[in-house]
């Protein structure tokens, strides 16, 4: 069984190279000083005062938004240069799937049409709807 002993090395260590070697024992770093209940209040406070802040002056600003767009002139059609999206392929994965999907839809219709056509009838043998 190991004991705990503190060695003392020839060489200045890097935090980094004393985390790695678990042989060295770590002295614990100082602990963060604790937040006062006071400290928390104060930031919360100051928090509130800024978000209250902001959206006191949110309607100003839209309004010198609007105010300073006005007057703005939007491009020409002979400067809007649109680039025609490219037909991108769509990988087999995706077209097989829409197959399949398509192929199960005209299945599906095709089935409902000879059930409502088999149900009217049998419906029109059992009561005689149409004289035929």
């Amino acid at each position: 069984m190991a004991t705990n002993v503190r060695c003392k090395t020839r060489t200045d260590r890097s935090a980094k190279s004393l985390a790695r070697d678990p042989d060295i024992i770590h002295v614990p770093a100082v602990p963060r000083k604790r937040r006062t209940m006071a400290d928390e209040a104060e930031e919360v406070r100051r928090r509130i005062e800024h978000l209250e802040c902001v959206i006191t002056t949110a309607p100003a600003e839209h309004a010198a938004r609007r105010v300073a767009l006005r007057d703005v002139v939007p491009p020409s059609d002979e400067f809007v240069r649109n680039k025609p999206a490219k037909a991108r392929r769509r990988p087999m994965q995706v077209q097989a799937r829409s197959r399949h999907r398509s192929m199960g839809l005209l299945v599906q219709s095709v089935v409902l049409a000879v059930l409502i056509a088999g149900v009217a009838g049998w419906l029109n043998q059992r009561f005689h709807f149409l004289h035929l």
